[in-house]
């Protein structure tokens, strides 16, 4: 008899033990979904602003030295510059958003420090619009950090930093062979 019950018992207590893990820590698979859709349109908006060679951008950059608090949802390279860049997918709650603003900025000085004498902008994008937009930046110490409404603004903010002049192919390459190191992964 337990032969038979110990295969089917086991996957569904794990099952029923991770919905009530899930559950008590407040996680939603729903909200997990969008902040992964948030996450995938933020970086094609990314990639379709970005074309030249003085250009790139790298995907949930892990690495120790440059990412100080957890990952970096896109790292992109300008010619004006390097962008970290965090995504939501909705609103942040008013406790959690100046740890947001502090995570920000902690891998902001992280960048820095990876790439001394480039000029490093710390950016929050809400995915989704908001019902009351947020301000356009946050002061956070030293630290500026932009807002955008949505990929789009994104966009077209990165779309005008693209074109300007200048840039260091050098660093668009450093940038994205972290973007391979992490799809090699």
């Amino acid at each position: 008899m337990w032969d038979v019950l110990i295969p089917v018992l086991l996957p569904v207590t794990a099952f029923l033990g991770l919905a009530f893990f899930s559950a008590k820590r407040g996680w939603r698979v729903r909200d997990m979904r969008k902040g992964a859709r948030a996450e995938e349109k933020t970086g094609q908006a990314i990639e379709y602003a970005l074309t030249r060679d003085t250009c790139a951008v790298a995907h949930h950059v892990e690495e120790k030295d440059i990412a100080r608090v957890g990952d970096i949802d896109h790292l992109v390279a300008t010619p004006d510059g390097l962008w970290v860049i965090e995504t939501k997918h909705g609103r942040v709650p008013k406790p959690q958003f100046r740890e947001t603003l502090r995570r920000i900025a902690a891998n902001v000085e992280g960048v820095r420090k990876w790439a001394p004498g480039v000029q490093v902008t710390g950016c929050l994008v809400f995915a989704s619009k908001q019902d009351k937009p947020p301000a356009k930046t946050f002061k956070l110490g030293k630290d500026t950090i932009m807002a955008f409404d949505g990929a789009e603004a994104l966009m077209r903010k990165l779309r005008e930093k693209a074109r300007g002049t200048g840039g260091c192919p050098e660093l668009a390459r450093s940038v994205w062979k972290l973007g391979k190191l992490e799809a090699a992964d």
